[in-house]
C-alpha cells in the first residue's frame, strides 16, 4: 500500500477517534464535577449547633432558586428541616434569646426556632405583592394584623413592582428590631420597623415613613 494512502487511512482514524475521546473526557469532568455543585454543606454556628444547605434539593420560587434548608441541634444527629434559602446568598443566622432566627435576604424572609422548638415562617410580603388577595392573606404570611397591614398599604399604596419591594435591612438580636425599607416604586420608598414578638411567633409594626401606627 503506497505510504501516501496509509498517512490518509492514519489521519482519517485520528480525526474519527478524537472527537470520541473527547466525549468521553467531558462525560467523566462532569461526572466529577457535579456531585460538587450538589454537596450539602454544614456552617458551624455559635451555639455549636449547624445550619444544613443541602445543595441536593432545589426549587423555584418567586425570587428564583432556592436550597433547602436545616438546623442540627447541638449534640443532636437530627435535622430539622425548616423551608428554602435563596440561591447564591448565604443566610443571616442570630441568636435571639431562646430564638433562632435565620433571614433569607433576597427573599425578605424569616425563619424563627420558637421556645417549643417549633419553626415559623414570616414573610415580608403585603398587598399586591403575590396579587389582588385580600388584607387577611397578607396578614396570615407576614404575621402582622390586619389592621397594622392595613395601615401599610396606606402609606404605599398600591404598587407596581413584583414581589420582593421590601428589603431587610438589619435585624438586632438584642431587641428583636427589624429595620426593612419598603418600596412603592423605583424612586420612592419607606423606612419600615417592625419587632419580632419574644416567643417569636409574629412580627409588630413599631412605625413606617417616620410615624408610629
Amino acid at each position: 500500500m503506497p505510504r501516501g494512502i496509509k498517512i490518509g487511512i492514519t489521519l482519517g482514524g485520528i480525526l474519527v477517534v478524537l472527537p470520541i475521546v473527547a466525549i468521553v473526557v467531558l462525560s467523566v469532568g462532569m461526572s466529577q464535577f457535579k456531585p460538587l455543585l450538589t454537596v450539602r454543606r454544614e456552617i458551624p454556628l455559635a451555639n455549636h449547633g449547624s445550619l444544613i444547605i443541602d445543595g441536593k434539593e432545589r426549587g423555584r420560587s418567586e425570587h428564583g432558586f432556592s436550597q433547602r434548608a436545616g438546623y442540627r441541634p447541638p449534640g443532636s444527629a437530627e435535622i430539622e428541616w425548616f423551608g428554602d434559602v435563596s440561591d447564591g446568598a448565604e443566610p443571616q443566622v442570630y441568636q435571639a434569646g431562646a430564638l433562632l432566627v435565620v433571614i433569607d435576604l433576597p427573599a425578605a424572609q424569616l425563619y424563627v426556632r420558637t421556645h417549643e422548638e417549633n419553626w415559623k415562617n414570616l414573610v415580608l410580603i403585603f398587598p399586591y405583592d403575590l396579587g389582588p388577595f385580600p388584607i387577611s392573606f397578607y396578614a396570615e404570611r407576614n404575621s402582622l394584623t390586619t389592621e397594622e397591614v392595613s395601615r401599610i398599604n396606606e402609606l404605599g399604596g398600591k404598587r407596581d413592582r413584583k414581589y420582593p419591594t421590601t428589603y431587610i435591612q438589619s435585624f438586632d438580636p438584642e431587641t428583636r428590631d427589624l429595620k426593612c425599607s419598603y418600596h412603592v416604586d423605583n424612586k420612592s420608598s419607606w423606612p419600615l420597623h417592625l419587632r419580632l414578638s419574644e416567643d417569636g411567633t409574629h412580627l409588630a409594626l413599631v412605625e413606617i415613613g417616620g410615624s408610629s401606627p
